[in-house]
């Protein structure tokens, strides 16, 4: 009984490799192609939490989004950061809830992300208790970037980023 059901397995294993090798390059190789969009995101994605009393109160995510879309958001405009934040309190607004600072200045502006726009999709460690936003900061010209985002009364989280070099 086991040695049948063993060359069945075998069986299957064979024709799959047979029907895999045979298919078109494009069937079978989109469906593992990597996201470079998404790996890009994971390399420019900072994540911090405020913890008090040995409890995390507030969880923050800070992705450098002039990295991933330079036409969109081009570093001569701004720094653009997208900013999740996961926390208890039920403050909506970003001002209201979060005090964020890029190198020590404050925002220009903060726009809200709902689960209708692509960057909800795109962009790593976004869950559905997070509330996000896509934040710009004043042009920099420091390459180095501290993101301070303190969350009253929970404490503050501190992430850097570094803008990558020109290459020659």
């Amino acid at each position: 009984m086991i040695k049948e059901i063993m060359m069945k397995m075998a069986a299957l294993v064979a024709g799959a490799a047979v029907l895999t090798g045979c298919s078109g390059k494009n069937e079978v190789s989109q469906m593992i192609q990597p996201d470079t969009i998404y790996e890009k995101a994971l390399v420019y994605t900072r994540q911090a939490q405020i913890v008090r009393s040995l409890e995390t109160k507030a969880s923050v995510s800070v992705t450098l989004l002039n990295e991933l879309f330079p036409e969109r958001y081009p570093y001569d405009r701004g720094v653009y950061l997208f900013v999740g934040v996961i926390t208890d309190l039920k403050k909506e607004k970003f001002d209201d809830l979060c005090r964020l600072t890029l190198n020590g200045d404050k925002p220009l502006e903060a726009t809200p992300v709902t689960r209708k726009d692509d960057l909800y999709t795109i962009v790593p460690s976004v869950t559905r208790w997070g509330r996000y936003w896509v934040v710009r900061f004043p042009a920099q010209k420091s390459p180095k970037y501290l993101i301070d985002c303190e969350i009253d009364p929970y404490g503050s989280a501190q992430l850097s980023l570094q803008r990558p070099m020109p290459r020659r």
